[in-house]
Formats: C-alpha cells, structure tokens, sequence
C-alpha cells in the first residue's frame, strides 16, 4: 500500500515505540487505550510484587475442562474486563475467529510469583500451570490469551531463555540475546537488568543462588519501571505489527479483516479493540472494504427435518396431489423417501426403546443377567466377566429391532478420513451413545436392581444410585427429561424389604480311598450374596422406566438429534463468519462426523440437507470389507492369531500367558479400525496409519513379526490382496550400517556437517502414535507461506517429501531462500487423544545420507505435557549443510508451533 501522508500510523510504521506513542497521541488515538494500559500496569505491578495474577483449577477426568481465572482484580477491573474482553461481547463485534478450544500457559503470569515464593522450583510450576480449555466461554481466557500472557512472556524472555539452556549454536544464541536487549531498549527498561542474563555475561558461572538472585534482581528491575508507560509501548509495538499486516494488505486503500488478522493479530485485536474490527479501522483511518461483512450475530440454526409430516398441509397450500409433495421431498433428502434420515432413525431409537423395556420388565430369577443387552462396554474376546454376556441384544431384542439397527447404524464416517463412508462394527453400540443418559441410567439401575439381588456383588446399593448414576441423571435435568425423585425414595424402602444376604457357594465333592473305606470331602467356595425380592424391585423400575418414557421419551430423542444438529450448524455458521467462505468437506468433518454418524449413517451430505446448507463434496461408498457384526469378525481373528479363552486357572496360574491373550484380544479389536481404514484409504493402512506402535505385539520379534501376521490374517478373512512389504516398514527395517559407516549419537544442541545430498531423517517412536512433518522455513524463522509445511496432506514441496515415519530433503533442490528445514513430530491426538511426550511416550531421530552419513538423536524423556516436538533442524551453514538435534517441545500443540512459524493451523 501507497504511503498516505493524512494516515498518522505511517510514519509510525518504522518508528521507535516512543516515537509511535507521541504520534498516536498527536491524532488523538491514545485515550481510547487508557483503561487497558492501566489494567496491564497494574496486574503486571501485582505480579512482579510476588503476588498470583491467575489461578488454574484442573478438570476432573477428560470431560471436564480446567477452568483459568484472573485473580488480582479489583471489583471495577472485573467489571471493565467482563465489558472488554468477555467472548460474547466480542462476538456481538464481529470477533468470530475467537478459539473455542486454548491452552492457556498461566504460569506465565505467575512465574513472578512463584520466582519469589518457591524458587528453586518455579519454572517447573509455571510449566506445569496450564489450563486446557475445550470451550472458551469466559472473559478470564481471554484476558489471558490476548493481553496478560503476551505482555508476561515478553518481559520475562531472559528468564525463560535461561531456564532452556544452551539448545541452540553460540551463533543463533548471539542473535536471541541481541533481540532481547534491543527489545528491552525499545521498552524503556534499564539494560543493566540483563547483566548476568546476556551472551557471554557469565551466567553459568553463578551458582543456583546466584541465579536466583539474578532473576529476583531483573524483577526488582522492571518492578521499578513506569509500568503504565512500559505497558503502552508494549501495546504500540503490538500494534505495529497491526499497522504492518494492514498496509500489506490494503492495496485499496483498505483491507478485508479476514485478510489482515492472522493468528498472530487476533490477539491484538482482541486485546485492544474488544474484538471489534470496525474500531480497528477508525483506529488506523481507514474506511471499511465494500465487501466487509461484520456479522454480529450468527444466524439461528434452521433444521429440514419432520418435513413429512406437513404433507398434506404443504399440498393443500400449492394445490397439488400430497403424492407429489412426498416426491419433492424425496428428491430434496436425496433419497427414495419422503422422511428424513434423521427422523428414521428417531423412530427406530423409540423403537429400540420398547424392546430395551420389555427385556427388563421380563428378567427374572434364573435367567442370565442383562449386562450386554446394551453395548456400552469395551470389546474383549479373551475372559468374560462373571454376569456379562457379550452381544446379548441378539438374543433379547426383537428380530425387527435387530434388522432396523444393523440397516440404519451400518456405516459411520472417520474424521479424519472424511472422503468415505465406512463399516460401522458395532451399530448398537451408536444406538447407545445417540440415546445418551437415559440407556446409560435406565439400564444401570435395572442392573444394580438385579446384582443386588441376584449377585454376585454390585458396584454399589439401591440407596445410592441416585448418587452413583448422578451424571447421566444431571444430563436428563438439562434435557429437561427428569427422573422423579420418588424413585429414588422407593427404592430405598424396597431395598429395606429385601430378603436377608445368602451366601452363593459353590460345592466340589471329591472321595479319597483309605484303610478305613472312602472318605468324602466337600469343599465349598463362597462368591458374593443374593437377596430374596428381586421381582419387587423390577416391578418398582419398569413402573417408572414407563411413566418416564411415556412424558418424556419422544421429547428426549427429538432433543437429543435437535441440539446435535443445531450444533453442527451453529459451527457452520461460526466458521463461515470466522473465515468468509463455507468450510470444506474435512473441515466440517471436524465438528460434524459425530452428529453424522449418530443420525445419518455416516453421511455428511445428509447432514448438510439437515441444516440446511449445500454439500461441497460427495462422499465415497467403498466395498464393505466389513459383511458381518464386529464381534464376530473380532473373534474370528482372534482364533487365527492363535488366541484362546482365558478359563480360571489359567488366569490365576499363568500371568505371562493371560497378559500374552489380553494382548492378542486388544489386537483383534483393534483389526475392526484397520478394516474402516482399508476402506478410507482404498488400500491396506501403513503401520503408522493404523498406530502399531501404540500397541504391544506379543510376539519375539514384536511388531516386526507381528505386523505382517495380522495383516496376512486379515487379507485371508476379508478375501483380499495382503500388502506387499515396503522400505523402512516394519516387515523390512531400514539395513544396518555398512562397514566403514559411521553412526554418531547426538546431543541436544548438538550438530554436525552433513552432505548436500539427498537426506532422510526417519522418526521412530515408542508409547503412542505420532505424524511426522517438516517446515521450509526462511533465515527469520518463518514459512514462506503455507505451503511451506510438508505433511501426510501436502506431501511434497520444493525438495522436501514425507512418506510415514521419514522425511526426505533433497539439499541440493531446496530453494536459496529457505535457511532452516524443521523436522516435526506431533502426537496423533485422534488416536490416542490423551497422550503426552513423556517417560513412556519417546522417539528418536535417524539421519541418514548415501555417503554413509549416520547421525542419531533421542532426547530425555519431556515432561511438561508437551504434545509436539521440533526433532532435528536441517540447516544451510557457510556454502554447506548442518544437522543440528533440538528436542524442543510445545505443550500448546501444533497451534503453538504454528504461529512461532507463522503457519495459519486453518489453511
């Protein structure tokens, strides 16, 4: 963009901060920035005092989110702050690219403190103080995303540095500390503070006290800075960079916000402007583009489903026959009815349910327990417990029942995958999870009622299943769907009526011949108690199980499809304000598979009918590997791996053996998800595509050998071609080091010359499944553009390829202007969405070159949650080649290390 001399902020562009404050404030900009610059003075003044500015309070358990607040606020800060930075007056703003899931590092905030109060151990603890946020709803977050947290980092870079160690060459650390020392000079602080802390200034010569002090010095330090006027020129060089991604966009004269603000200026925005776009403009004086849209709110989510039965209604309007509108609606659902896909499987589910009820109003002593009618529980082939009867629905659920779930429920869609629609291996067990809290507590009690009574044990006593079942019961008072609460008082007076306990023994006679005749011993085993009283019980559960589905069943199951689906379309809303285009069919994958797989059978078109919007995409429909009901198939390989039931003595007498069948069942229930992958993919998954090394291979050889045995299984039982093996699988490891090769073990922070010459850098990992990727970065740390990052989806660029667990870089083809090749190794969080880098999560680095070259890497174990790791750096050195091992984690996940490298996640 032109320089525009009526513009103030030009000049500002290559302006000191202190230059840029006397400019802004000669255009009269700087007042509207009063009240934030105070709060961050303040709270930083708090901090460096050695007080907590935040708090982070974990989740218990996956489903609960941690949870971040902002402590040291004064009662009117709390009111500014909520005003300011609260999500949905943002929104209301236009600020639609707020992220709905955060990690939060409030250690940040807290390191002052926690340097003053605990310091031999405080940057462990402000490692460890990061709240995980699945959902951003509250202004603290916010706060601490956009303002606090940025402004912390900054100031405490020296400290951070420091605490890294020596990572990186004594070159590329001479250039940190040069930053850090003209970045503190352009903010005004005194540079003495940074003595001890700068390159060559001896820091490793003090020992741990000395360092202690060191930091509490450099604290002191900016604790006795105008802390008002340090914030606002921390703020004017934020917004510098603000002005600068506006001019590069605004060829115009103006600029689209979806263009400007990139992940890195969302904060800014957000922080300074509430989120508000047009405020930004007046700020920078420059008038809205024409084809800006500020939506400030989103559009109310609209469903098409329960058309059918309007019908007649609708014909008699248009004035024509209603066959004719059911035609029309037919072709509008893109199928051969008039009703939906959504309200079919609405009534199969009620369907569902009277059977489901009339199996429980029918049990009775003698029979066998009902655990397994529904399937809720995890897959095992190897030892059934006692009282649980796997696929048990076959057996008491009616033959139309059966037919209407395995026809409806057959296929299902994988997220990550979304261009197929695949085999669903266990269709009742979506049944169970559409119906949600009331299969999960409607049969929970009908179980208890039946253990408690029948035995052997139970997990817990009629008196306290309001308390032991107290989720899914909070999730039916959400629903508006409650269960009456004289229930709950009745069963505690019929389990008052119950008979006495009766121990359930079992007797083994065994007759021994002696000089005196045969003598016969019995002996007798007790396991667990029945009660007299079942039958009252059950008659007690099925009269309010049915009082209950009679007020509330239908209302509950529309409810259950309607805020699913309203949900997918409130994320469709929200990504198409966020980003000004309708998300692709993956990206729509991410928040929609779900919702599809419980209503439409897996097909994403359907829902996008449902809500209304159109299809970008068709989904595939690959031949069904899978033809029969997951358990079976299950079973099947678990016989031809050579698996066989666990029986009692076994169990009790060879652990090896036992733990040997446990792992061969986990690998036949785990062939159910390499199937649905052949389907995606079209062709047997890879190793790393399936995650063979997250499991245990209970073979000599592990997954070496056991890879390709359960792969020829599955070839054989699915009739299809077994892959053939392929360089650096596992079936065919990468060969050892020819003679006069040598293999040097690297250090972190280590390098070594290598060729210019094609290089393979192969990642091998233990623990959990991880994806290999690689980042072209420029002599600023920065990608050229998006393009820049090579992975399974984009899996060549300018020399650089990645294929499974290797990335391969042609140094000789890598283009001039890219300094830096960065080798990345990410957990798959899909698959094992909770694992961590840890002590049993590792991975190691092998470089390779044709020259013999051999350089290896394994770092010590990480331990601060990180989920991504920089592995090694390739990097142009002189006229040649460096590898340097750097074993730098993130615990923000791929999103951190994106904005360091100026990737947009999104693109």
């Amino acid at each position: 963009m032109a320089s525009d001399p009526t513009r103030w902020w030009q000049p500002a562009l290559e302006c000191s901060p202190e230059q840029a404050l006397a400019l802004e404030r000669a255009a009269g900009q700087q007042q509207r920035f009063a009240d934030i610059d105070a709060l961050a003075a303040r709270l930083l003044a708090a901090g460096l005092a050695g007080r907590p500015v935040a708090t982070v309070v974990p989740g218990r358990g996956r489903h609960t989110p941690d949870t971040a607040k902002v402590t040291a606020l004064t009662r009117e800060e709390e009111v500014l702050c909520a005003h300011a930075f609260g999500v949905q007056e943002q929104q209301r703003l236009g600020a639609w690219y707020l992220p709905q899931k955060l990690s939060v590092k409030a250690g940040a905030v807290n390191l002052p403190y926690l340097l003053r109060e605990r310091p031999g151990h405080a940057l462990t603890l402000a490692a460890d103080d990061t709240a995980r946020l699945t959902a951003v709803e509250d202004w603290d977050a916010v706060l601490l995303w956009a303002l606090l947290v940025p402004l912390f980092e900054t100031l405490l870079q020296p400290i951070r540095l420091r605490a890294a160690g020596e990572i990186f060459p004594r070159t590329e650390q001479q250039r940190f500390w040069t930053a850090i020392e003209e970045r503190y000079r352009l903010l005004g602080i005194d540079e003495s503070a940074l003595e001890a802390f700068r390159f060559g200034g001896g820091w490793h010569q003090l020992d741990r006290a000395g360092q202690q002090q060191a930091r509490l010095r450099l604290l002191d330090t900016l604790a006795a800075a105008d802390l008002v006027q340090l914030a606002a020129r921390h703020r004017i060089q934020r917004l510098q960079g603000l002005m600068a991604g506006f001019a590069k966009k605004a060829r115009t004269g103006t600029a689209l916000a979806r263009r400007v603000l990139t992940k890195e200026l969302q904060p800014v925005v957000s922080a300074y402007f509430g989120g508000d776009w047009l405020a930004v403009l007046g700020y920078l004086q420059a008038p809205p583009h024409p084809d800006e849209e500020i939506i400030t709110a989103l559009p109310e989510p609209r469903l098409y489903v329960g058309m059918a039965t309007q019908t007649a209604g609708m014909a008699a309007e248009a004035g024509i026959a209603e066959d004719e509108v059911h035609a029309m609606l037919a072709a509008f659902l893109g199928g051969g009815s008039s009703l939906s896909p959504v309200e079919e499987r609405a009534a199969a589910l009620r369907g569902w349910w009277a059977g489901f009820d009339q199996a429980h109003a029918g049990q009775s002593r003698g029979m066998p327990s009902l655990w397994g009618l529904v399937d809720q529980d995890l897959m095992s082939l190897n030892r059934t417990e006692q009282g649980y009867t796997p696929q048990l629905y076959r057996q008491r659920l009616p033959a139309d029942v059966l037919e209407r779930v395995g026809r409806l429920w057959e296929t299902v869609t994988l997220a990550r995958y979304p261009g197929s629609i695949v085999s669903n291996p266990r269709p009742h067990q979506t049944v169970a999870e559409a119906l949600g809290p009331a299969a999960e507590f409607w049969h929970g009690v009908g179980l208890t009622a039946w253990f408690v009574c029948e035995g052997p044990y139970s997990r817990t006593t009629l008196d306290r299943v309001d308390r032991y079942y107290s989720k899914p019961l909070a999730a039916l008072r959400a629903a508006e769907c409650p269960v009456d609460t004289a229930f709950f008082r009745e069963l505690q007076a019929a389990e008052q009526l119950l008979g006495p306990e009766e121990e359930i023994t079992d007797s083994e006679d065994s007759t021994v011949e002696t000089p005196y005749g045969q003598v016969t011993f019995t002996s007798s085993m007790s396991h667990g108690a029945r009660r007299e009283g079942f039958e009252r019980v059950r008659d007690l559960i099925t009269r309010h199980r049915r009082a209950w589905a009679e007020q509330y069943l239908g209302a509950f199951v529309e409810g259950r499809w309607r805020s699913e689906l309203e949900e997918v379309a409130h994320q469709h809303h929200r990504f198409v304000a966020a980003k000004g285009r309708p998300p692709t069919l993956p990206q729509f994958a991410r928040f929609a598979t779900t919702a599809a797989n419980h209503w439409t059978g897996g097909d994403l078109g359907a829902l996008y009918t449902a809500i209304g919007e159109p299809t970008p995409s068709q989904q595939e429909r690959p031949t069904r590997l899978l033809t029969e009901d997951g358990y079976d198939f299950a079973r099947r390989v678990y016989q031809e791996l050579g698996g066989k039931p666990v029986d009692h003595d076994t169990w009790m007498n060879s652990p090896e053996e036992t733990q040997r069948q446990w792992q061969l069942s986990r690998l036949a229930t785990e062939s159910l998800r390499y199937l649905q992958l052949q389907e995606a993919l079209g062709q047997p998954p890879t190793a790393k595509e399936f995650g063979a090394q997250r499991l245990t291979w209970p073979w000599p050889g592990e997954e070496t050998e056991g890879w390709p045995i359960l792969q020829r299984v599955l070839a054989t039982l699915t009739r299809t071609s077994p892959p053939s093996a392929t360089p650096h699988s596992p079936t065919n490891p990468p060969p050892p080091t020819e003679e006069g090769g040598t293999r040097r073990l690297l250090t972190k922070g280590a390098n070594a010359a290598i060729r210019t010459e094609p290089t393979m850098v192969r990642i091998t990992a233990t623990g959990a499944p991880v994806d290999v990727s690689a980042v072209l970065l420029t002599r600023n740390g920065k990608v050229r553009s998006d393009h820049d990052l090579v992975f399974y989806n984009h899996p060549s660029h300018d020399g650089v390829s990645v294929g499974g667990d290797t990335v391969t870089a042609d140094l000789g083809l890598i283009p001039d202007d890219i300094a830096t090749i960065a080798v990345i190794v990410s957990i798959d969080l899909e698959a094992q969405p909770a694992a961590v880098f840890d002590q049993h999560t590792l991975w190691q680095a092998d470089i390779t070159q044709p020259s013999r070259t051999r350089l290896a890497f394994t770092p010590d174990p990480f331990s601060s949650g990180e989920t991504v790791t920089i592995a090694v750096e390739l990097y142009r050195h002189t006229t040649g080649w460096k590898a340097r091992a750097v074993g730098q984690g993130y615990d923000t996940g791929l999103a951190g290390l994106a904005t360091d490298y100026g990737i947009d996640v999104e693109a």
